[in-house]
């Protein structure tokens, strides 16, 4: 067994000297196969763990800068010849062509690559070659001495680990599109983004970019600004009225009815109607989005920028029938009746209760988030009062009192019952509303709600303490006795979380809070039917969403074809991903000279409360370029040997 210190942190080569013991791959929590195929050796960037001696280390070489060629941006010449030229001599010695000086020259090569190279990848590829001229250089030599054998049948899969690309829930390939704008190649950046998702300019503007978290630019200076760089991407193009060309394959004669068309069934249709696939998706609002029509206010997501990327799906071939509730205009069993698969994708669109005295009081100025969002953004008509308050810590609540104090409020004050460093809204959502204006309550919660003649004056809150961790990990809220007091307001809005109305689903569906699926390929307990989004994780993200229908539509597509659903080879490769492409903020990047992060134009706060014209606006086009240069082009390739 061979490992690098990178990846376990050891060292050691117990290979000759104990051929009755196998490595334990589980060393590096990875799954020990990949579907039925036990995994005999991983290579990459940590070096090189070998769990049987039967593997071909030279023939596995070969077949790693393979794919390390197909993975080559090809843009700094380091990497892009000097793989070549790696791989060139690693297949003459397969082919029993190679002699004892190549050796040297492969070595010679490998560093040279690994020293100049200006990507990741280049700098990363050639560890696994040095230790290979290492740890096995007899192998190499009696390669060379014997000539070409018969290969002895090892398969080899290869996957990028990208620590960003890994942060992604969608796994869009970031390195691919911010590469393309670094070289001002916004046509091709945009078709990037499009093989996963048609919502480019809606995650340009309201993804919480968890891959952002995962950038390792940030343990130089600071994240690169993934996001707004998406969003530059898809403005450009938008300008240009460019949209990719998605060619779709043949008809498979086949329909998939899909219930919700918010980012979940939105991106299902995408995909399926790509695969071929007749796609119906059945919405009960009067418009298609999903929350991100009904519960995103559109300072943050202009509707334009929305029914344009709708309109995408829709010219995929796609009907969106409007006004369509099942188990009202439609029953589920007619579905699972007239259509091959069903996929479930409702998103949640009810409020959580709070709990407390007088919420279910029908009292004038008590309004849920969840129903106080729709009524606002289908534009129908809504009281809000001068003071408001608005009860929760996430991204709808400061949706919630954003929208409030552009539509009249004259106080609004966010009551939350734990600090600032727990709230689970997105940083720059709070730092939005802090410089609003918005008054924030913490350590405080609600107990009751006050009125007079049906009317809200008042919200009676406790202070709370924090103790130890719950099971979220963060600190738990404890009620201080008598503590109680009033904030008095003539509004309380709670968004305190989101709930599925699931009784159009037939008992056969499993339910539990959310829809119960297998997690791996998310088929309900009833055959041909399928759920994913929010309707199966819960509250989440918009990313998650697209990422989920994504996932169903793959599942819906090997169900509709073979017969049977069962997970794939990449499902197991991810297992592998997830580990040794975690992101650790301990690593040296090995670049000197810091560059500060990119910001986006903002409106100023004068000129948006009161209205809502979008406050973020982007960033400049030589700014866009001058961040996607940051990028540090961190692909990194695992080999898998089965």
């Amino acid at each position: 067994m061979v490992i690098f210190n990178s990846w376990l942190g050891e060292l050691k080569d117990n290979r000759h000297n104990d051929k009755n013991k196998a490595a334990d791959i589980n060393g590096l929590n990875v799954p020990e196969t990949v579907g039925e195929d036990k995994i005999k050796a991983i290579i990459g960037w940590g070096g090189i763990v070998l769990a049987d001696d039967t593997v071909d280390i030279v023939e596995s070489m070969q077949a790693y800068f393979k794919s390390v060629n197909e993975e080559s941006c090809g843009r700094c010449t380091p990497c892009r010849v000097g793989t070549k030229a790696i791989l060139k001599i690693l297949t003459s010695i397969v082919n029993g062509e190679g002699e004892e000086k190549d050796l040297i020259l492969l070595s010679e090569l490998g560093r040279l690559t690994q020293n100049a190279a200006h990507c990741e990848l280049g700098r990363t590829a050639p560890i696994a070659l040095l230790q290979s001229l290492e740890y096995f250089k007899d192998d190499f030599l009696k390669r060379i001495e014997n000539g070409k054998r018969t290969s002895n049948g090892n398969r080899y899969r290869s996957v990028l680990a990208t620590p960003c690309v890994n942060g992604c829930p969608a796994h869009v390939k970031i390195p691919d599109y911010v590469g393309f704008c670094d070289e001002g190649r916004c046509t091709e950046a945009l078709d990037v983004i499009f093989d996963k998702t048609p919502l480019v300019g809606v995650l340009g503007r309201i993804c919480v970019h968890p891959c952002e978290d995962n950038c390792r630019r940030q343990n130089l200076d600071e994240a690169i600004s993934i996001r707004a760089v998406k969003r530059f991407i898809s403005d450009f193009e938008k300008e240009l009225d460019y949209t990719p060309e998605v060619i779709p394959e043949p008809k498979k004669n086949k329909k998939v009815a899909i219930i919700g068309s918010g980012p979940a069934g939105l991106n299902a249709a995408y995909q399926l109607s790509k695969r071929g696939y007749d796609v119906t998706i059945l919405e009960a609002l009067p418009v298609a989005g999903g929350m991100l029509y009904a519960g995103i206010p559109s300072y943050r997501l202009p509707r334009d920028i929305l029914e344009e990327e709708i309109k995408v799906v829709e010219d995929m071939g796609v009907e969106i029938r409007l006004n369509t509730r099942v188990g009202k205009e439609v029953l589920f069993e007619e579905l699972t009746r007239e259509y091959d698969a069903l996929l479930i994708a409702c998103g949640l669109h009810e409020n959580t209760a709070m709990g407390v005295e007088g919420e279910d009081a029908g009292y004038e100025g008590y309004m849920p988030g969840v129903h106080y969002l729709r009524k606002m953004n289908l534009g129908q008509p809504v009281e809000i009062g001068e003071k408001v308050a608005v009860v929760g810590g996430g991204n709808v609540a400061m949706d919630c009192a954003r929208s409030a104090l552009r539509l009249g409020a004259k106080e609004v004050t966010l009551v939350y019952r734990r600090s600032r460093a727990e709230m689970p809204a997105n940083i720059s959502e709070i730092e939005a509303a802090e410089a609003e204006a918005i008054k924030f309550q913490f350590l405080t919660n609600p107990s009751k709600i006050i009125a007079e003649n049906g009317k809200v004056t008042g919200l009676e809150c406790l202070r709370m303490e924090l103790g130890e961790p719950d099971e979220s990990g963060r600190r738990r809220p404890i009620p201080i006795q008598g503590s109680e007091f009033i904030l008095p307001v003539d509004t309380v809005i709670p968004a305190i979380g989101q709930k599925g109305d699931f009784a159009f689903l037939p008992q056969d569906v499993k339910t539990k809070n959310v829809i119960e699926v297998d997690p791996l390929v998310l088929t309900t307990s009833v055959k041909g039917v399928f759920a994913c989004g929010d309707a199966v994780l819960g509250a989440r993200t918009v990313v998650e969403a697209v990422a989920s229908g994504n996932k169903s539509a793959e599942a819906i597509d090997r169900y509709l074809t073979e017969g049977k659903i069962q997970p794939t080879e990449d499902d197991y490769l991810q297992s592998i991903v997830e580990v040794l492409g975690a992101y650790d903020p301990d690593e040296s990047v090995g670049v000197v000279g810091k560059k500060r992060r990119g910001q986006e134009t903002v409106l100023p706060v004068a000129d948006r409360v009161g209205n809502f014209n979008e406050v973020e606006l982007g960033l400049e086009t030589p700014v866009a370029i001058e961040e996607a240069k940051r990028c540090l082009q961190c692909r990194r390739l695992v080999l898998v040997v089965t």
